[in-house]
């Protein structure tokens, strides 16, 4: 099965490297732009807008998987995107603009608006990939007046793939496609920690609710808290038989 797999990428492949020339180029493109303005106490004096030529990165580029011995998964997978090499400043008119009432304006002075952008030059092809799993790591659980204990758990780890380009209605910032690896649902664990510092009258075993995630995957960016994670293979526990123990983990939903 193996070799007849190995065949079948084999010729798709050589097809690939036949009709897949990379073709990654900056090329002209119209957006439609729309921009107010505004008066010191905050009332709108004009809106403009019209379509402007701006540059824009697209085509092809080359990607490709092939059977690995190495990777978890079996394959190892190369991913190229399309993306500038730099933005450029430019300067563009919108000869289109009303007043607060939709009045077409005239007068020399507010007939027209000059805005700054910026826009995309010498698109070339670069490696963007989504690789986003979860990964076995150690995480040191620490509580006040408690001795620090590592426990299995898991983390999130790899790469999302992200965009930028000229926004159309607020043209002072680009429009971001930012993805992050991030948990997909939870489980949650109860972990004793013994308490030597405890007070007269407190237990001297505390037990600690922890999180972990579930499942990951590439999400919109947000904030995420840092913890005290480190490899499983680097803190030198990824034994069998101490990773069989994560099974204290539960999903939330079967906390309930």
């Amino acid at each position: 099965m193996m070799i007849i797999l190995f065949f079948i990428l084999l010729i798709s492949g050589i097809d690939g490297i036949v009709n897949s020339d990379e073709d990654c180029e900056t090329l002209m493109s119209e957006v439609h732009i729309t921009k107010d303005e505004y008066d010191n106490s905050g009332g709108l004096i004009r809106t403009c807008s019209d379509d402007v030529s701006v540059t824009k990165c697209e085509g092809y580029c080359n990607s490709q998987i092939q059977p690995s011995v190495i990777s978890s998964t079996g394959f190892v997978k190369e991913c190229y995107c399309c993306r500038e090499s730099y933005f450029k400043e430019k300067v563009v008119k919108l000869n289109h603009c009303y007043n607060s009432d939709g009045e077409k304006m005239e007068t020399e002075k507010y007939a027209t608006m000059e805005i700054k952008l910026r826009e995309p030059h010498d698109c070339k092809c670069y490696k963007c990939v989504d690789e986003c799993q979860v990964t076995p790591v150690i995480h040191l659980l620490r509580y006040q007046g408690c001795l620090p204990k590592p426990i299995p758990s898991f983390a999130c780890t790899g790469r999302c793939s992200s965009y930028l380009q000229v926004s159309g209605s607020k043209i002072w910032q680009m429009e971001r496609s930012c993805m992050c690896c991030q948990e997909s649902g939870e489980r949650e664990a109860t972990v004793a920690l013994y308490c030597p510092e405890a007070k007269p009258g407190e237990r001297t075993f505390r037990k600690i609710k922890t999180k972990a995630p579930l499942e990951c995957m590439c999400r919109p960016c947000t904030g995420v808290e840092e913890y005290s994670i480190i490899p499983q293979e680097i803190a030198g526990l990824d034994q069998d038989n101490f990773l069989s123990s994560s099974d204290h983990f539960l999903r939330s939903t079967d906390l309930d």
